[in-house]
């Protein structure tokens, strides 16, 4: 099979969607780890092609694991079990990047913000791993996508419900 020679360098949103089609979660965080450092080091320098019309995927590709709804997830005293996810924030640049036409400072925050999530990913799969588990084996809940759907054509709406509300709830569970 022949490849084309890109006639365009890849962008951030490109990147994004990347990650956000990738289904191991490992390979999202070493995605968006790749990602990020090619942004902050100038090899990724451009956001998105105004000519360019990508797909964003309703809800990110994920493995098989069990999902349940968030009202049958047993609380932790410290908490609620949830997972760090790169994903919100590879979204958001993904769905919201070319269509509200934001400012490089808008990317590079969320390409930290996913950078960091991506990191908090890592340590915590690695620590269930030392502890003879893995990331995937604990029932999980979709509340975060299913207010990013929800959200899915308002930026504003989904900087408050996602960034304030699941943050927030997160701590007081």
């Amino acid at each position: 099979m022949t490849t084309l020679p890109r006639t365009t360098e890849r962008t951030l949103v490109e990147a994004a969607l990347e990650v956000l089609n990738a289904a191991d979660p490992v390979e999202k965080a070493r995605l968006g780890e790749a990602a990020a450092l090619d942004w902050s080091q100038g090899v990724i320098s451009v956001t998105y092609h105004e000519s360019a019309d990508l797909p964003v995927p309703d809800r990110p590709a994920q493995a098989l694991r069990p999902i349940l709804p968030p009202n049958f997830m047993i609380k932790c005293p410290t908490g609620a079990l949830s997972s760090p996810s790169p994903l919100p924030s590879q979204d958001i640049i993904a769905r919201f990047g070319k269509r509200e036409c934001m400012p490089r400072e808008f990317f590079t925050d969320f390409v930290n913000v996913a950078r960091h999530e991506g990191r908090h990913f890592t340590l915590l799969s690695n620590r269930l791993q030392e502890l003879g588990s893995y990331y995937g084996a604990l029932p999980a809940h979709d509340g975060l996508w299913d207010s990013a759907t929800t959200t899915s054509g308002n930026l504003l709406a989904r900087l408050a419900v996602e960034h304030c509300v699941h943050e927030v709830t997160s701590y007081l569970d």
